[in-house]
């Protein structure tokens, strides 16, 4: 069987059609060429030798716009699906130059060649952006898609999650895009430029009459899709906007003495959430305002209010694992913490809801690394400082004080069992042979010597260096899509980037103490437990509950 199978759909243009048929039987890298023609009028009728020389024709007089393309899902079964926009002619090295790209892409969600980048605001315009020398990441492609055909179900995925029920789903680019991004955490990318214009999808322009683009309502059409998208917590490429600051007495006595605040940014405090309607049904964002099943928190602790402008991040990929990222929520309120909780999962739940946590849905990943490819991108879903915590966790004291930890830095996180680098190396009985390249790596950069953190609790702020950090981080994860730690070091190192140590307590594995009391009592505020100390989790937590609600 080939690797490729390549998609086109005959509805008006049944000329354009035949020829692309041809093109694609006549590629350097055979591919099996489908026809999904969805004609309702006897005129666009394809000829029987076109029929002939596709392998597969899928018939029926449905009209679902370019969404017809989708409808077959289930049938496709090569490694790789090219969706032709009827409209341009590709070269002769077309897939070729897709494989190519594709297999030098493993985490690749679609490739096209042609794509847009959408402001961080959510508002679409028709732009193309260029390709560069090397693969670029991108928001949307258009005209063409090269996606691996084991996550096209991830498109009907989206459609049910933002209720787009439409007959006619003319933003199928749009669709494939997000979903990639969204429901199967993986990225869209524009193919690297090559002279060789055999190599192009679009080798020659064809006709395009009842082309979509040119409805009165195109673009706004486009827009209403995009920022319902991203309601439900899909994210640009583009750099996240600035967070409005926080406004302190010596922001409003400044150095001109006038005390008088800036209207504008005290509207951009205030601002309500973004609540987009598709067709009248969009989804929102999961804002829980609801009391924790009507219980008030509990009295004593002291009520931390950061405000909208700092807050804690939880990662929970996995139905396990959201289960214990709502058990640490839970003793994060218990302990009086009433501030923004933003929990990014697979799994969303009621429960996340009735304890006032915003979820934001990511895809599904495989693998046993796999939430680390989210981890080392907390940034794009953090506040103006942000405080992550691993699921694992649990606090068991008031944490108002860790805001103020950073101490003019920018991050703070506390050390791992492992005190440096070379701990790791020469005493980590966590597979050395697996990880013996990592560790050759670290000692040719030179870092061994380098304090080593665990990231299971984080605190930074939003600056361009910590963006500069995580976007390394990520880089550097992908070289060998294990643990993030010593990842983690290389992107600290390579930015620059200021780390303040905090305390052990903030970060404190359970195995030191026979109770939850013993612990509080040792000053500790949040316990770690670690995968081999995991199974003591769930009656150190119901001890905790237990204390509170009795």
């Amino acid at each position: 069987m080939n690797k490729v199978e390549a998609v086109v759909i005959n509805w008006k243009r049944p000329g354009n059609v035949e020829r692309i048929v041809d093109a694609l039987q006549a590629q350097s890298v055979p591919c099996t060429v489908t026809v999904c023609d969805t004609h309702i009028d006897d005129q666009y009728t394809l000829s029987q030798a076109t029929l002939s020389s596709a392998d597969r024709v899928y018939r029926w007089g449905h009209n679902t716009g370019p969404y017809s393309r989708f409808v077959p899902l289930a049938a496709y079964d090569h490694e790789y699906t090219f969706f032709v926009d009827d409209d341009m002619l590709p070269g002769t090295r077309c897939v070729e130059h897709f494989v190519n790209t594709a297999e030098s892409l493993p985490g690749f969600g679609s490739i096209g060649q042609m794509g847009r980048i959408v402001p961080p605001d959510g508002v679409y315009t028709a732009r193309n952006v260029g390709r560069l020398p090397k693969a670029r990441e991108i928001d949307i492609l258009v005209r063409g898609f090269f996606v691996r055909t084991r996550n096209l179900h991830h498109i009907a995925q989206l459609r049910w999650l933002m209720n787009y029920m439409a007959e006619q789903v003319p933003e199928d680019d749009m669709l494939l895009c997000v979903a990639m991004r969204l429901c199967a955490g993986l990225r869209n990318y524009l193919t690297p430029n090559d002279p060789d214009p055999e190599t192009l999808m679009n080798r020659s322009e064809l006709p395009d009459p009842h082309a979509l683009h040119r409805r009165p309502d195109h673009i706004q059409r486009r827009i209403d899709f995009m920022l319902a998208a991203r309601a439900i917590g899909w994210l640009s490429v583009s750099p996240p906007p600035a967070i409005p600051k926080q406004l302190t007495a010596a922001d409003l006595n400044g150095a001109n003495g006038t005390g008088k605040r800036d209207e504008t940014s005290v509207k951009q405090l205030s601002a309500p959430p973004l609540d987009v309607s598709l067709n009248g049904h969009g989804p929102t964002a999961q804002n829980g305002l609801a009391a924790q099943n009507g219980r008030p928190a509990r009295q004593g602790a002291r009520p931390s209010k950061p405000g909208a402008n700092r807050g804690v991040v939880y990662l929970a990929l996995g139905e396990s694992y959201a289960n214990l990222v709502t058990d640490s929520a839970r003793t994060l309120r218990l302990h009086g913490y009433d501030g923004p909780v933003r929990v990014i999962t697979d799994a969303p739940s009621h429960e996340l809801v009735d304890l006032e946590c915003e979820t934001l849905v990511v895809g599904s990943l495989p693998g046993g690394f796999a939430s680390r490819f989210h981890k080392t991108q907390l940034n794009r879903w953090s506040f103006e400082r942000t405080l992550f915590l691993d699921a694992d966790t649990i606090v068991i004291s008031s944490i108002d004080e860790v805001w103020e930890l950073l101490a003019g830095r920018d991050m703070a996180m506390a050390p791992d069992m492992h005190s440096s680098v070379a701990d790791v190396i020469a005493r980590s009985v966590n597979d050395p042979s697996r990880r013996a390249p990592e560790y050759q790596l670290m000692q040719e950069l030179g870092l061994s010597d380098r304090r080593y953190y665990n990231s299971g609790v984080m605190l930074w702020d939003q600056n361009g260096r910590v963006s500069r950090m995580f976007n390394r981080w990520h880089q550097e994860w992908n070289r060998f899509g294990g643990e993030d730690q010593l990842a983690l070091v290389r992107a600290i190192a390579a930015t620059g980037t200021k780390v303040s140590t905090l305390d052990s307590a903030w970060n404190r594995r359970p195995k030191a103490f026979s109770s939850i009391d013993e612990a509080r009592g040792a000053g500790v505020r949040i316990l770690h437990f670690l995968s081999r100390q995991r199974s003591l989790l769930n009656d150190a937590y119901l001890g905790v509950v237990a204390e509170y609600l009795g």
